[in-house]
């Protein structure tokens, strides 16, 4: 078994729920020092990050009256060690943000731990995902007022510029601009509170996918648009 092996995971993840011991024993072997060490580079102190993952193996590992043990949850998708990594850090932030006020931590804390995931735990979140963002992305793009579709299809789809567009409704271009700037606006605010309600708006998740949108809005409203199926 290894870290790129998302089956041989899931049968890891598996055994544990089942409290195996030697699986068990294996998981503190296998990824709590690469845990600690992801939460520590964020600027965790050593205390926060101890307690944090005793949090995580409480949740990972003891079912409640409402739900099964979390380790559950893992189905797969992307390796385990990905999917535990995003699990710490929203314990952490989570603790960070019931603790703010209270004993010290302040807002620099919580950026410094929310800062953008690395590259391979960026490429699981996206995978996992990645239907709910299409989803909620498709979604906003109909709730937009039938102007603004117009506009970002005339000049995103049909590669209109906005002078053009300016003359079309007679207006001048510094209009079409301010149009243009509003609806997209309008459109990454529809979709972050679409996708806070639906996975979760203290989730890693939920920042690195607003990421994604701000980097590539332009693409995702082009491609949508182009869909025969979205008008």
């Amino acid at each position: 078994m290894n870290d790129t092996d998302p089956q041989g995971d899931l049968a890891f993840a598996r055994a544990c729920a089942r409290g195996d011991v030697d699986a068990l024993s294996a998981f503190e072997t296998r990824f709590i020092p690469p845990l600690r060490k992801s939460l520590l580079t964020r600027g965790l102190d050593v205390a926060t990050v101890d307690e944090a993952l005793q949090l995580l193996r409480v949740k990972l590992f003891v079912p409640s009256e409402e739900r099964a043990a979390r380790i559950e949850d893992y189905s797969g998708q992307g390796t385990l060690l990905a999917w535990l990594r995003v699990a710490a850090l929203r314990t952490a932030l989570n603790m960070l943000r019931e603790r703010k006020g209270a004993v010290g931590f302040d807002d620099s804390t919580l950026e410094e731990a929310a800062a953008p995931l690395d590259e391979a735990d960026r490429r699981y979140i996206k995978e996992r995902y990645r239907k709910d963002f299409t989803e909620v992305f498709q979604e906003a793009l109909k709730s937009l007022q039938p102007r603004d579709r117009t506009l970002l299809r005339l000049h995103l789809v049909e590669e209109l510029g906005t002078a053009q567009i300016a003359r079309a409704y007679r207006v001048d271009r510094s209009t079409v601009k301010r149009w243009l700037a509003q609806a997209r606006e309008w459109l990454r605010a529809e979709v972050r509170m679409r996708l806070a309600a639906r996975i979760g708006v203290d989730t890693p998740a939920l920042g690195s996918l607003l990421r994604e949108l701000q980097s590539q809005l332009d693409l995702s409203i082009r491609t949508a648009m182009k869909d025969p199926t979205q008008g």
